[in-house]
């Protein structure tokens, strides 16, 4: 997933942090499958955690969990977009157009589903 290649430190970290707030260091390095030592440099900000290691956290996650993951990771998403159109404001407006046609694809499908159309 490419969304998650273009995360920030932070948002990897906050990721972390929210699944040990159900395990102890030493289970969630069992789970992802990497050492108690790689968890505490992750918290601590000296490392951040690999794709393949987030991508994991999804696999251990539970339902609400993935919730909150998938929330860190939009936001990480929506300020890299804000950041580069406000570095940037003469950007490509089509750009815009572009993510204005998706997001509203994407409500759509939302009001449908919540409606019980799909």
């Amino acid at each position: 997933m490419k969304a998650i290649h273009n995360l920030s430190k932070e948002a990897r970290q906050e990721i972390i942090s929210i699944l040990l707030e159900k395990r102890s260091r030493k289970e969630l390095a069992e789970e992802l499958g990497i050492t108690p030592a790689a968890i505490v440099k992750f918290t601590k900000g000296l490392t951040h955690p690999s794709d393949d290691t987030i991508l994991k956290t999804f696999e251990i996650a539970k339902d609400d969990e993935k919730e909150r993951i998938i929330d860190v990771i939009l936001n990480d998403l929506v300020n890299s977009v804000i950041e580069v159109f406000s570095e940037y404001p003469n950007a490509n407006t089509e750009k815009i157009d572009e993510l204005k046609k998706i997001l509203d694809e994407i409500e759509g499908k939302k009001l449908l589903a919540s409606s019980g159309f799909i």
